[in-house]
């Protein structure tokens, strides 16, 4: 946030336009990304969709987890209001 501040004269579209994002900019979105990536797993992930792989894996163990606990969906009733007759 610091180093998109420095530039506050330009719009988010100017500024992630891939052929005119300053470079100090850009480093800062790598290190954030590195940092964010540190907390699944040691190793950086080697492309997109690495990355996606990896957290749809998680996804469906949680998934599975919750199905297992009986708690996905558990509290979901039916809402509609029942019709006169």
């Amino acid at each position: 946030m610091e180093e998109r501040e420095k530039y506050s004269e330009k719009t988010l579209a100017q500024l992630y336009d891939p052929e005119k994002m300053p470079n100090n900019l850009r480093l800062a979105h790598q290190q954030l990304d590195l940092a964010v990536e540190r907390c699944y797993r040691s190793k950086p992930f080697e492309s997109d969709e690495d990355r996606l792989e990896y957290l749809f894996k998680l996804y469906e163990q949680m998934i599975e987890s919750e199905k297992s606990k009986g708690t996905l969906f558990a509290s979901i009733t039916n809402t509609k209001p029942k019709k006169k007759k």
